[in-house]
């Protein structure tokens, strides 16, 4: 390499490098996964990045050095404006994102915490505690709009703990000691490590959900230690 190409290519690295430290953690955390354009189910592609309405799509990732002690709940509370919304938040964690046609403030938090202002939707939990180093709050909202008879997700499992809230439509889960239903305006979750299988209801369904994870580990891995023994009875 010549030595005017080496000084461009340094320029360059440092400038990058520069741009990125000045990024917030949470948007370069976005792109720890691989992004698969051409696989809207994924749940890696940074909703900013959507190609069509349909897909699993990452709305916000939340690094969380340390949980709170004792029983912990998902909170989620909706506002007219952005605005209103980090307000609400103020200083404090949490995470307000634009999603489902709604501003949202989610906070994982003790039961009994409220923000300032805003409607509460749900509040979810308590979530199963699981130990790690770091934790991230991946956020995602998925949408179905004409799911596929007998269509189903992969059976799966994450290194933390999933949880749900149906917007609308609903959806059939499947872990090993049970099958359960949520519909709309229903919440559940899975815990850490668990097998499931996810079938959606025959209509369009939106849904928002958390994955708590370990920082740490890939978000998502295949199951291949079961799977379920007849498909999901609707």
């Amino acid at each position: 390499m010549k030595q005017r190409d080496k000084r461009n290519f340094a320029l360059a690295s440092l400038a990058l490098g520069f741009i990125c430290g000045l990024m917030p953690t949470s948007a370069r955390a976005q792109f720890r996964d691989p992004v698969r354009l051409d696989a809207p189910f994924s749940c890696t592609i940074p909703v900013s990045q959507r190609r069509q309405e349909a897909g699993c799509y990452i709305t916000a990732i939340e690094p969380l050095k340390n949980l709170p002690k004792g029983p912990l709940f998902w909170h989620l509370y909706t506002y007219p404006t952005m605005e209103e919304a980090e307000r609400a938040k103020g200083s404090s964690t949490g995470t307000v994102v634009n999603s489902l046609s709604k501003i949202w403030l989610f906070k994982i938090a003790p039961a009994d915490w409220k923000p300032a202002s805003g409607r509460k939707v749900a509040v979810i939990g308590p979530l199963p505690r699981f130990e790690a180093k770091e934790y991230e709050a991946r956020y995602l909202e998925s949408i179905k709009l004409a799911p596929a008879p007998g269509g189903h997700t992969p059976v799966h499992r994450h290194p933390g703990v999933e949880a749900w809230y149906v917007v609308s439509g609903g959806q059939c889960m499947q872990i090993p000691d049970k099958t359960f239903f949520i519909r709309a305006g229903e919440t559940g979750l899975v815990p850490a490590g668990v097998p499931m299988m996810l079938t959606p209801l025959p209509h369009p369904e939106r849904t928002l959900v958390l994955v708590l994870q370990d920082a740490n580990q890939p978000w998502m891995t295949k199951a291949n230690d079961w799977k379920p023994s007849a498909p999901c009875a609707q």
